[in-house]
C-alpha cells in the first residue's frame, strides 16, 4: 500500500518526531511504501522524506506547512491512504484518498496559543472518519469533547526501540534521571529536592537531567553536589546513559496535556532497566505495572519518593529493574504500535 504522512513536526530535531519515525519505518518493514512530508531532515530512515519549509513564527507554523503542502497535492493524491497530524488537518479537504487523523495529544501550548489551537483540534475530529490517540484516557477525552464515535478511534501508544535502549551494569551511587523537555511547568524543579532529601538521609545519589527548556539555567544555577544538567543529547548517547541509571522520573503534573499522554520517556526508562517514580495520574499509569512503577500524589511526591528509594537496597533495586526490562520486552516494542496503526489503515 502507498501511504503518505503529512506532519508539521520537525523531523529529526523535535523530540516527538521519534514516534513518527519509528511508526513510518515500521510500516515500511511490513511491506508498505511511505512518503513523509514534514519540516526537517531524514537520516538513515526507510521511508521517503520530502522536506517542507516551516515558518519560525509561533502561531503561524502549521499554516505555513499547509501552504507549502499545496505544492505537492498531485503526488499526495496518488496515495492509497493519507495520514495527517491534527495541526494541519485543514488540508484534508484537498485530499482525495481516505485520510486518518493522527492525534499525538491535544493542544499543549500555554496562553493565547492554546486558545487558538483548540478550535482546529475540535474541527479536525469533527470532519474525520478515522483517528488515532495515544492512550485510553486520550480516546475518552476526544469522545467527551467532540462526541466522536469510539469504534473509529485506534490507540497507538508510544513504543521503544528495545535494541537501542538496553540495561547495562548499574552500580555505585543511586543514579536518578530525567530527560526530555526541561520546562518549569513540567515539574522538573521538584527533582533537586528529591536528591537533597536523599542526601540528608545519608544516601549516596546523583541526579542527571538531559534536555532543553526554560528550566535548564535555573537548575544549573542551583550548584548542588550530585546534580548534573546537560543540554539535549543524541538518542544513541542518551540510550547509553540511561543504561547505567537506576530510577527515571515522570514529574509532569496532573494537567490534561500529560494526563492524556503516553510519554516516550517512560518506555525508554523501562527498556533501559530502570524503575520509575512519578506523579499519579492517568498519563503516567501503566496497565499491569509492578512495584517497579511508583506513582505518588503531587503533594507527597518528594517525601514519598525519598522514603521509597530509602527503603531499597541494591539487590532489591536490581530485582525491580530486571522486572521493568521484562515488562518492556513483552509490552512496549514498537511492533505493537505499528501493528495497531496498520490495522487502522487497512480497515
Amino acid at each position: 500500500m502507498n501511504i503518505v504522512w503529512l506532519s508539521s513536526r520537525v523531523l529529526g530535531s523535535d523530540l516527538c518526531s521519534t514516534t513518527q519515525i519509528q511508526l513510518a519505518n515500521g510500516l515500511v518493514s511490513k511491506g508498505h511504501s511511505v512518503d513523509f512530508y514534514s519540516p526537517g531532515n531524514s537520516v538513515a530512515n526507510a521511508f521517503n522524506h520530502h522536506s517542507i519549509e516551516r515558518s519560525s513564527r509561533r502561531g503561524f507554523q502549521a499554516r505555513s506547512v499547509v501552504k507549502k503542502l499545496h505544492e505537492h497535492l498531485d503526488k499526495i493524491n496518488s496515495a492509497d491512504v493519507v495520514l495527517i497530524d491534527w495541526p494541519i488537518f485543514s488540508i484534508a479537504k484537498k485530499i482525495k484518498p481516505p485520510v486518518v487523523l493522527i492525534d499525538r495529544g491535544p493542544p499543549a501550548d500555554n496562553g493565547i496559543l492554546a486558545m487558538l489551537q483548540w478550535r482546529p483540534w475540535r474541527k479536525a475530529w469533527s470532519i474525520t472518519n478515522k483517528g488515532t490517540t495515544v492512550s485510553s484516557a486520550h480516546r475518552n477525552f476526544v469522545i467527551e469533547q467532540t462526541k466522536y464515535t469510539n469504534d473509529s478511534i485506534q490507540i497507538i501508544p508510544a513504543g521503544v526501540d528495545l535494541d537501542l535502549f538496553q540495561p547495562a551494569k548499574k552500580e555505585g551511587p543511586i543514579k536518578l534521571a530525567y530527560h526530555g523537555r526541561v520546562d518549569v511547568h513540567r515539574g522538573v524543579m521538584s527533582l533537586p529536592m528529591v536528591l537533597a532529601g536523599l542526601q540528608l538521609q545519608g544516601i549516596d545519589a546523583t541526579l542527571h537531567i538531559h534536555g532543553s527548556g526554560n528550566a535548564v539555567e535555573r537548575l544549573r544555577n542551583i550548584g548542588m553536589d550530585g546534580l548534573v544538567v546537560t543540554d539535549a543529547i543524541p538518542h544513541e548517547d542518551l540510550a547509553a546513559k540511561l543504561a547505567t541509571y537506576d530510577i527515571g522520573f515522570l514529574p509532569m503534573p496532573d494537567h490534561k496535556v500529560w494526563s492524556l499522554a503516553s510519554p516516550l520517556k517512560r518506555s525508554e526508562y523501562l527498556a533501559s532497566g530502570m524503575v520509575v517514580c512519578g506523579i499519579d495520574h492517568a498519563g503516567h499509569q501503566v496497565e499491569g505495572s509492578g512495584d517497579w512503577m511508583q506513582l505518588f500524589s503531587q503533594k507527597e511526591f518528594i517525601t514519598s519518593t525519598v522514603d521509597w528509594i530509602k527503603s531499597l537496597d541494591r539487590d532489591a533495586l536490581e530485582n525491580l529493574q530486571n522486572e521493568s526490562r521484562k515488562y518492556a520486552e513483552e509490552n512496549l516494542s514498537w511492533s505493537h504500535s505499528v501493528d495497531a496503526l496498520e490495522s487502522m489503515i487497512l480497515s
